[in-house]
């Protein structure tokens, strides 16, 4: 049986090729993008980005290129709505004096690539901008005409007594960030770190481990195994030969009788199959009037530069099952099928990762 996988991401597909974007994140280890705040002070009281900037940045792969590719000059970001009066940038591609405050235009340069980022260098969450939901963080861009949307999401929450929250920063051979293992990219290291989110004070007593989602659709332990899945404390190295295709791996924190969960999708570009998840939805928000449908297929990577991937998916025989798995704990969700991916099950379980395995005889 040859099995092969897929967690949902943003699919563009036209004219023979896939562009599979996906948002890099670079800020240092033990810090996240998360602002928690007071209530009544509207001071952040974790990450300060102040101190500790964070810089986004657009990673779409590309399946006829084969690689993750620069994108096409004169993209915008946006806050909160694609719109023009959100957009950050102005003609020049400057920051606009409304959004200077907070952010400023840079690169980031990955794999031998400069990509266009954004750096975040200031508090979004304060006194001024009282923002008490989820911000997100958008790009538009082009590669070779086709546009593509990246989108991060920077979660907004007000703390009052001893709240945790469990972090973990990503880091690829390449630096800062990478969560892709490429030609360029031979390993994925995962720290993590459980926070007292009022303070930012990280809990050294917390039990941290990690778990693998397996082909029998439940969570198994990851243990330490030499150039694969290699343990060492509170941090997670992955190589190739442990991500097939797209992966989905969680961290476990305990403390004072209390479990939290992180979710990790790992991505192998690697692998000659590869599947278009054909999601209904442009990006991975969905709203209250949306209805999401599937129309997955599985493609052969090209072979060589010029050359288009291959659908094979009715010739090679292959078929499809999904898994849903809550985004708060990991659980795989049973009660509704992925015909039955609503806004309101979305906001139930904190969001839905949907596993489609793809397997022929």
């Amino acid at each position: 049986m040859n099995n092969v996988s897929k967690i949902k991401t943003l699919y563009a597909y036209e004219d023979g090729d896939t562009i599979t974007p996906r948002m890099g994140v670079q800020i240092a280890t033990g810090h996240g993008l998360q602002q928690f705040y007071n209530a009544e002070t509207w001071n952040v009281t974790n990450t300060n980005f102040a101190d500790y900037p964070a810089t986004l940045f657009p990673q779409p792969y590309s399946s006829k290129a084969g690689a993750i590719v620069v994108p096409a000059a004169g993209g915008q970001w946006y806050f909160n709505n694609i719109a023009d009066n959100a957009g950050i940038l102005d003609a020049s591609g400057a920051v606009k004096a409304a959004f200077a405050d907070r952010f400023a235009v840079t690169t980031v340069v990955m794999n031998g690539k400069t990509f266009p980022a954004l750096k975040i260098k200031s508090n979004l969450v304060n006194s001024t901008n009282k923002i008490s939901t989820d911000i997100f963080i958008y790009y538009v861009g082009q590669y070779n005409g086709k546009q593509f949307t990246c989108d991060q999401r920077i979660p907004v929450q007000s703390v009052v007594g001893d709240a945790y929250q469990l972090m973990v920063s990503v880091a690829g051979a390449s630096g800062l960030g990478d969560e892709v293992l490429s030609d360029d990219n031979d390993w994925i290291e995962y720290t993590a770190s459980l926070q007292m989110m009022s303070t930012g004070t990280d809990i050294a007593a917390a039990v941290i481990t990690f778990e693998h989602f397996d082909a029998d659709r439940t969570w198994k332990a990851v243990t330490n195994n030499s150039g694969i899945t290699e343990i060492s404390g509170k941090k997670l190295k992955l190589y190739e030969s442990a991500v097939d295709g797209s992966e989905l791996y969680r961290v476990k924190a305990v403390y004072n009788g209390e479990t939290y969960y992180q979710m990790l999708n790992p991505t192998d570009e690697h692998d000659p199959y590869y599947i278009v998840d054909g999601c209904s939805i442009d990006g991975d928000t969905v709203k209250q009037s949306d209805t999401v449908t599937w129309n997955p297929k599985v493609y052969k990577r090209h072979n060589g530069p010029g050359e288009e991937d291959e659908d094979v998916t009715t010739k090679e025989g292959w078929t499809f099952t999904y898994t849903l798995v809550a985004q708060k704990t990991g659980a795989t969700i049973t009660e509704i099928n992925q015909t039955g991916i609503t806004y309101e099950k979305l906001t139930e379980y904190g969001g839905i990762a949907t596993r489609i395995q793809a397997s022929r005889p």
